[in-house]
C-alpha cells in the first residue's frame, strides 16, 4: 500500500523540478545587464562625445564623459568605443557579461584579453606581462591586461606547475575594426607555444602583408613586418612558409616548435614586387559635357594600369590618363587597379566624375549663384559656408524617385586642402535631396554621402510644393534620409518621419543679411509633436534665408542656419575654379552662360586671346607660372559687361613615356625595346639595372628604340626618361623586366670548325683502312 503513496511523491517531485527549471530558464532568457562607464582623452581628461556599442545592439553616445548601455544579454560580446570629437579613433575589445559591469575607455589604448582552450590538458598558474603585470586566469571570464598603449609591442607569459611548458605570446596593441573586432585576444593552451618575429627583405626593410603559415595556421604580417603562430605543439617538428600574393619569399624552413620565447626573425630571398596602389589626382571632378582628361599617378613594379567606370572597364594599358568623353549628364564612378604578372591591387578610392547638362534659362537658380551662411550647431561649433550653382542634373532621392535638381559647390573657411563637398538641391521645393562630402586626402580617407526625400502631399494625398501652397492649406510630409558614413566603426544614420506642415506667407524676419518678406514652413514631427524644422523663404534671394533644424543627422541637437550675404550674378561666372595648381600645360577655361550675351572676350593677364560664342577655351603649351584669367560678354546692344577673374597656377609635370616593348626572356647579347613617343620631348635616356641592383645608362638620344646589349644573367629592369630642350625631365617610366639566359650559347670559331673538320677526316680515313683490311 506504501508504494504508490511513494510514486506519487516522486512524479511531484520531478514535475516541481521540471516546473522549477522552466521558471528558472524563463527568469534567465529575461535578464539584461548593463554596461557603463567613463570615456577618456589621451591626457586624462573626459573625452569629448563618444559612441559606445555593444555588438549589434545600437550605439549610445556619451554625455559628459560618461555613457551607459542597458538590456544586454549575458555572455561573451564584442564592445567599441568610437572618439568622435577625439580624432576619430577607435578601440574594440572582448568583454564578458555576466552583471551589471564597468568599464572606462580611453583614447588610443585598449586591452590585451586571454582564455584557456578548451582542449587544455591544464590551466596556467599565472599569466604575467614583462611590464609587470600579473593575472590569474579564472574559467569563467576573460583576463584581461590594460589599457596599455596602442602601436606598442607587449609580451604575455603562462606559467604552468609542470615547469615544462612556458608558453610566450609577443604582439602588438591593435585599436580593432570592424572587420578584426578582438586582435588583441589571445587563448592559451598547455603543452604549446608561439613562433613569432620580424621579415625583412635583403636590405632590412620591413615586408608588410606577406602570408606566414605552418601548416594550417597562418597569419600575415603586419606593417613592421611583424608575424604571430600561435598554439602551435611543443617538440613538433614544423615547416614554416611565407608567401606574398602566392608567390613564395623564403625557402620553406623547417625547424622544433620549443618552449619558451620563439623568437624567429626572417629574411626573404626574393623581391616582393606585387604592384604599388594607383592613386587619382583627385576625387571629384565636375564638368561639362565634352572631353574631359582622368588622370592618376602609379607607384613601381606596375606593368599596366585596368580603368573601369562604374564597374566595366574602359581602358587598360601603360598611360597615367584616359580621355573621357561624356555623351549624357550624370554622375559616373571611376575606380584603378595596378597589375603586374605576380598580381593586381585595386585602389578603393574611387573618382566621381559629375557631368553637368546646360541649364535652362528659366530656372530658378542658374549657374554662379552664391548664397553664405553661418551655421551654429547647438552644443558644439559654429562655421561659415558658401553655396555655389555650378549646374543641375536628375538624381535619386531616398524614396527612389528621380528629381530636377540643382548641384551646388560647397565650400568653408575650414576645409583643408583637397576637402570638397557637393549639395543637390530639388529644383521645385529647394529642400536637399543629396549630399556628398570627402576628406582631404592628406588628412584621411573619411567620406560622407546623405541621401534624403520629401513627399509634401495635401489632405487628400496629392502631391504639392509646399512654397506654391496656400497659408490656411493643411499639407503633410512623409522625411526620409539615410546617411552613409565612410569612417571605421562610425554607425551609418536613419531617419523616417511623416509630420504635418503650417505655411504662413508675409512673414517678415531679420537675418545678418538683412530684412526679408519670407514664407514660412513650420514642419512638426506627428510621433512627438516637436517641430523639427523651420524655414523661411525669400522670392528675391530664390532661397531660404533662416533655417533651423532639429533633426541635422549631424552630431548636435540642432543646426541654425542664417543667411549672411548672398550673390545672383549679375555679370558673367567662370565655371572653372580659380586658385588652383594644373600639371599639364594644356587646359581648358569654361564659363557660364550669360543671358542677353552675344559673344564673350577672354584675357590672360590683361591680354585678349578669345572672342566668340563659346562657353569654353583650349589653351596650350603654357610655361610655368601664374595666370589670370577675365571675361567679358558683349551684350546685343554692344554694351561690355566685365565678370569676376580666377587664377590659375601652371606647375608642368612632363608625362613619362610608356614602353610598347612588353616583358621578355632573352639569350645574351642585343635586345631591341621601343616606347611611344612623349610630346615635345627631344631626348631620352634608358637606364638597364640587373639583378644584383648595380644601374647603368644603356641609352641616349632622340630615337624612340634603343638596342641594348645585355649580358647579365637574370632579371633585368628596364626604364626611360624624357627630356624637353628646356632641360625639363619627366620620371622614369615604369619598368619592363628583361629575363636573360644564364647559360651562354657557345659561338663557332675557325679554329673550332678546322678541329672539327679534322676530326671528320681522321674518322673516314680510319673506316676505309679497316674495310681494305677485310
Amino acid at each position: 500500500m506504501g508504494q504508490p503513496g511513494a510514486t506519487r511523491v516522486v512524479i511531484a517531485l520531478i514535475i516541481a523540478s521540471l516546473f522549477s527549471g522552466y521558471s528558472h530558464a524563463q527568469t534567465g532568457q529575461q535578464e539584461s545587464f548593463t554596461l557603463s562607464g567613463n570615456v577618456y582623452a589621451s591626457e586624462g581628461e573626459l573625452a569629448g562625445s563618444t559612441s559606445v556599442k555593444v555588438s549589434s545592439m545600437d550605439s549610445v553616445w556619451s554625455e559628459g564623459g560618461s555613457y551607459s548601455i542597458s538590456g544586454i544579454d549575458g555572455g561573451e560580446v564584442t564592445a567599441r568605443a568610437y572618439f568622435m570629437n577625439d580624432g576619430h579613433t577607435v578601440v574594440y575589445r572582448k568583454v564578458i557579461i555576466e552583471s551589471d559591469m564597468s568599464l572606462d575607455w580611453y583614447k588610443d589604448k585598449n586591452w590585451a584579453t586571454f582564455d584557456l582552450h578548451e582542449d587544455s590538458a591544464a590551466s596556467p598558474q599565472s599569466i604575467r606581462m614583462e611590464e609587470g603585470q600579473e593575472a590569474t586566469y579564472q574559467p569563467s571570464t576573460l583576463g584581461e591586461f590594460g589599457p596599455l598603449d596602442i602601436g606598442i609591442y607587449y609580451t604575455m607569459t603562462a606559467d604552468y606547475e609542470d615547469d615544462q611548458s612556458e608558453q610566450i605570446v609577443h604582439f602588438r596593441m591593435e585599436a580593432g575594426s570592424s572587420s578584426d573586432p578582438a586582435p588583441n585576444h589571445f587563448t592559451f593552451n598547455h603543452g604549446h607555444n608561439s613562433i613569432f618575429g620580424f621579415l625583412t627583405d635583403s636590405e632590412g626593410a620591413a615586408l608588410a602583408d606577406v602570408v606566414v603559415g605552418v601548416g594550417e595556421a597562418n597569419t600575415v604580417t603586419n606593417d613592421d613586418g611583424f608575424y604571430l603562430l600561435q598554439n602551435l605543439l611543443i617538440g613538433s617538428s614544423v615547416t614554416l612558409n611565407a608567401s606574398y600574393w602566392g608567390n613564395q619569399i623564403i625557402e620553406p624552413l623547417t625547424l622544433e616548435v620549443p618552449t619558451g620565447e620563439g623568437w624567429l626573425n626572417l629574411t626573404a630571398e626574393i623581391e616582393k614586387s606585387i604592384p604599388e596602389v594607383a592613386e587619382f589626382n583627385t576625387q571629384i571632378i565636375t564638368t561639362s559635357i565634352g572631353p574631359t582628361q582622368i588622370e592618376w599617378s602609379g607607384g613601381n613594379f606596375t606593368d599596366y594600369y585596368s580603368l573601369y567606370m562604374d564597374g566595366d572597364l574602359v581602358y587598360r594599358g601603360y598611360s597615367h590618363t584616359y580621355l573621357f568623353l561624356p555623351q549624357v549628364p550624370g554622375s559616373f564612378q571611376f575606380s584603378i587597379e595596378a597589375s603586374n604578372p605576380n598580381g593586381s591591387i585595386a585602389n578603393p578610392r574611387e573618382l566621381k566624375v559629375i557631368v553637368l547638362p546646360g541649364q535652362d534659362s528659366s530656372d530658378l537658380w542658374s549657374t554662379g549663384m552664391v548664397w553664405n551662411y553661418t551655421l551654429t550647431h547647438t552644443p558644439y561649433f559654429q562655421q561659415n559656408k558658401s553655396y555655389t550653382t555650378i549646374g543641375s542634373e536628375p538624381v535619386e532621392d531616398a524614396f527612389g524617385n528621380p528629381v530636377d535638381s540643382y548641384l551646388l559647390r560647397v565650400t568653408d573657411t575650414e576645409y583643408e586642402e583637397g576637402e570638397k563637398a557637393f549639395k543637390w538641391v530639388d529644383a521645385d521645393n529647394l529642400m536637399t535631396v543629396h549630399t556628398h562630402w570627402v576628406d582631404s586626402p592628406l588628412v584621411s580617407s573619411y567620406y560622407q554621402e546623405g541621401f534624403l526625400g520629401w513627399r509634401f502631399t495635401d489632405s487628400e494625398g496629392n502631391a504639392v510644393n509646399p512654397l506654391a501652397a496656400q497659408s490656411d492649406e493643411q499639407l503633410f510630409l512623409h522625411f526620409n534620409r539615410t546617411n552613409v558614413i565612410g569612417v571605421p566603426g562610425h554607425p551609418n544614420g536613419y531617419d523616417d518621419t511623416t509630420n504635418t506642415v503650417r505655411v504662413v506667407h508675409g512673414v517678415q524676419i531679420t537675418t545678418i543679411a538683412g530684412d526679408f518678406t519670407t514664407t514660412y514652413l513650420e514642419i512638426t514631427d506627428q510621433s512627438d509633436g516637436v517641430i523639427s524644422w523651420e524655414m523661411w523663404y525669400n522670392e528675391t534671394v530664390r532661397n531660404w534665408v533662416k533655417v533651423v533644424d532639429r533633426i541635422p543627422g549631424s552630431h548636435s541637437d540642432m543646426v541654425e542656419w542664417e543667411l549672411t550675404s548672398f550673390n545672383v550674378p549679375l555679370t558673367p561666372q567662370f565655371i572653372t575654379q580659380g586658385d588652383i595648381k594644373l600639371t599639364d600645360d594644356d587646359f581648358t577655361v569654361e564659363w557660364a552662360v550669360f543671358q542677353g550675351a552675344e559673344i564673350y572676350e577672354l584675357r590672360e593677364n590683361g591680354e585678349l586671346i578669345y572672342t566668340g560664342g563659346a562657353t569654353s577655351f583650349e589653351i596650350n603649351d603654357r610655361p610655368d607660372g601664374t595666370y589670370t584669367y577675365g571675361l567679358t560678354a558683349v551684350m546685343e546692344t554692344g554694351t561690355e559687361i566685365a565678370g569676376d577673374s580666377v587664377s590659375l597656377q601652371v606647375s608642368f609635370v612632363l608625362e613619362p613615356p610608356v614602353f610598347e616593348t612588353d616583358p621578355l626572356s632573352v639569350d645574351f647579347g642585343p635586345t631591341m625595346v621601343r616606347w611611344a613617343p612623349v610630346e615635345d620631348a627631344y631626348h631620352y635616356s634608358v637606364i638597364v639595372i640587373d639583378s644584383n641592383g648595380n644601374m647603368e645608362v644603356a641609352y641616349e638620344g632622340p630615337s624612340t628604340e634603343a638596342q641594348l646589349d645585355l649580358r647579365h644573367p637574370g632579371i633585368n629592369r628596364i626604364r626611360v626618361m624624357a627630356t624637353m630642350a628646356d632641360g625639363t625631365n619627366s620620371d622614369y617610366s615604369d619598368s619592363i623586366f628583361i629575363t636573360v639566359s644564364d647559360t651562354q650559347q657557345t659561338e663557332s670559331t675557325p679554329i673550332a670548325s678546322m678541329v672539327i673538320a679534322l676530326g671528320l677526316m681522321l674518322f673516314t680515313a680510319a673506316v676505309i683502312w679497316r674495310r681494305a683490311v677485310r
